[in-house]
């Protein structure tokens, strides 16, 4: 794929967000004029700057230690830790992302913080199962998530779900209050507005998932340029999905939300996410691959048992676990 479609890629990401917080910032004005005409549209207004300014996040640190998650150090996973401060240098942060280990045997990753307080946390069954270079393009995908200020995005979003559910509810408090006029024929909202204030909650919702998956393609394309390896995302993505559908005996377990509308995800389907990444290429980006590592691994060859051991520092090896 040309640096040309690219750019493409990325203007329409970046115009999918634009319109769909412009529509969840309207539907919430909607909301507050429909109750109490220019002044709710006034209040929402204040109500919204009043959110953010109070939606500062919680520390990293204090956010990993709810989840559980202990710091991975250098000397325990040397070859992990070079390959994140390499991306953070690619992306242009100025402060690497601190580790974290999570000993669960499910295959997850997140992100949290922001760019000064950056942090990233990848569970046992993660490293266990993905190869090195999997590995890279799974944190490269985090690390765009940081470097796109998508956590902070992801807050604003849902301060403005929580005022339109306040909206709404408060709405449908007064249409039952005013319940009798509806009978006598004298309705103190239009049928529109009424409408409005029983649908909203759920179109906001539909707008928040979508702009939650456009978030992630986003990051998936950020993921492949600063690795300069589509591929290795690709292949994380599908053993992700595989493993926490069950493995081997996956067809044994009812796969919940698998036949889900599109409309209802947070995330795009892993077919349309490695569909998107191989048409880049197998090699893409303005930077060479941080690794060598491209012969697939059985599933139990993963990350910690050809590679990097957790170690003590005189170099004994001991047990992953805490």
């Amino acid at each position: 794929m040309s640096e040309d479609k690219i750019f493409l890629q990325k203007a329409a990401n970046f115009g999918r967000t634009a319109v769909l917080m412009v529509g969840m910032l309207v539907l919430m004005a909607a909301l507050g004029y429909t109750l109490f005409g220019a002044t709710g549209l006034i209040w929402s207004g204040i109500l919204g700057l009043i959110g953010l300014a109070g939606s500062t996040q919680l520390p990293s640190q204090l956010i990993m230690r709810l989840q559980g998650a202990r710091p991975l150090s250098g000397y325990e996973a040397p070859s992990l830790v070079d390959a994140l401060r390499q991306l953070s240098a690619r992306a242009g942060l100025s402060h690497t992302p601190r580790l974290y280990y999570i000993p669960s045997g499910v295959l997850n990753a997140f992100a949290t913080g922001n760019k000064n307080d950056p942090a990233i946390a990848i569970t046992h069954g993660l490293l266990s199962r993905l190869s090195l270079r999997e590995l890279t393009g799974v944190l490269a995908h985090e690390l765009s998530h940081i470097r796109n200020k998508d956590l902070q995005l992801k807050s604003t979003v849902n301060i403005i779900l929580r005022l339109t559910r306040f909206f709404s509810l408060m709405g449908q408090f007064l249409l039952f209050f005013y319940l009798p006029m509806l009978f006598v024929g004298q309705p103190p909202f239009s049928w529109v507005a009424i409408l409005l204030l029983l649908l909203a909650p759920m179109l906001m919702a539909i707008m928040a998932n979508a702009l939650s998956r456009t978030r992630e393609l986003e990051a998936d394309l950020e993921a492949a340029r600063l690795t300069g390896d589509p591929e290795a995302l690709a292949l994380a993505l599908q053993k992700l999905d595989y493993y926490n559908e069950g493995g081997f005996f996956r067809f044994l377990r009812p796969k919940t939300g698998a036949n889900a509308p599109n409309w209802l995800r947070t995330h795009p389907s892993t077919e349309e996410r490695v569909e998107r990444l191989r048409s880049l290429g197998a090699h893409h980006g303005p930077y060479r691959r941080l690794t060598d590592d491209g012969a697939p691994k059985a599933p139990w060859a993963g990350y910690w048992n050809t590679r990097d051991e957790l170690l003590s520092p005189t170099g004994h090896r001991r047990s992953f676990w805490p």
